[in-house]
């Protein structure tokens, strides 16, 4: 298939990237690519195809949608932390360009367009293990744009101008994630080791989260290469929840340096509690098993110790 991957050279993006081309697929890559280099796909130049522009640029991404089959999106200019107090933020950089992305690529006749949503976000306050028939109640902007980006391909479903498939995934980790960035805490607890900082620790055992391993993520999402004519709503999750205090004993473990910790209270913008049910997405997966979390931990700790630069 001939796939264009918006904001393909991301954390998530990249990840799916590896695992299109190794399936066999056709792939261009649209990102800013700033200096004209990439910064987890250089190992992809030549096996796919660049294109550098704004996702906010019309003519950008009708010259990156042109001749395609399948669109993902990736693209998010925003996390809970920065439009929490600005939530202008997220109708003009986010819902803004995702529905002119999805105008654009219903006229140039795309068969399918898959949107990567927030399953830590757009169920908001929520207690057990969620399933995709349970009425999301986002209580942050973040969250409520992606819902609100989520209708709005519905509508696009809707009215027969694109198939939809639409992924609400858990707290993703592992290799290339953005280390300094206020979402991930994973990578943000990894990188405050490195630099000899004491981790801060928002909530205790009341924070709850389905922590899933990024390369599970990339594997599942080319369902809807296989699935093409198919259209839907799927979490992305391990279904095993880990509490903050949890997730602490772990690192205690597998982190093979000692490091020093700050308990503070669970922030505003923090969802207390997202643990996912992902058996409708599985079903369509025959023989996936999501990876053991302490084991893909110190995989994760093992790269970020190579790759790790000191901001």
């Amino acid at each position: 298939m001939r796939i264009v991957v918006m904001g393909g050279d991301g954390f998530l993006g990249s990840h799916f990237v590896d695992e299109a081309v190794k399936a066999g697929h056709a792939i261009t890559v649209f990102d800013r690519f700033s200096g004209g280099h990439a910064r987890n796909l250089e190992h992809q130049r030549g096996c796919v195809r660049f294109i550098a522009g704004e996702f906010a640029n019309r003519d950008d991404v009708l010259q990156a949608l042109r001749g395609q089959e399948i669109v993902y999106h990736f693209v998010s200019a925003t996390n809970p932390a920065t439009s929490w107090n600005n939530p202008f933020l997220e109708i003009e950089e986010n819902l803004r360009h995702s529905v002119q992305l999805f105008e654009l690529a219903s006229k140039e006749n795309v068969r399918k367009l898959v949107f990567m949503s927030s399953g830590g976000t757009v169920y908001g306050r929520q207690s057990g293990l969620i399933d995709e028939t349970v009425l999301p109640r986002p209580f942050s902007p973040y969250g409520i744009g992606k819902c609100a980006i989520e209708h709005f391909l519905n509508y696009y479903h809707d009215h027969g101008y694109l198939t939809a498939d639409i992924y609400r995934i858990g707290n993703a980790y592992g290799s290339r994630q953005p280390m300094h960035a206020p979402q991930g805490v994973i990578a943000n607890w990894m990188a405050r080791i490195l630099d000899a900082e004491e981790i801060v620790a928002y909530g205790g055992a009341d924070t709850v989260r389905d922590y899933v391993y990024v390369g599970d993520v990339a594997r599942l999402l080319l369902q809807s290469v296989a699935q093409v004519s198919d259209a839907g709503i799927y979490n992305v999750g391990t279904g095993r929840g880990i509490s903050i205090t949890e997730l602490l004993d772990i690192f205690g473990r597998v982190i093979d340096r000692p490091f020093r910790v700050r308990m503070e209270p669970r922030r505003d913008f923090d969802n207390p509690y997202v643990v996912l049910d992902s058996r409708r997405l599985i079903a369509r997966c025959p023989g996936f098993q999501f990876s053991d979390f302490e084991e893909k931990l110190g995989e994760t700790w093992e790269y970020v110790n190579l790759h790790y630069r000191k901001r």
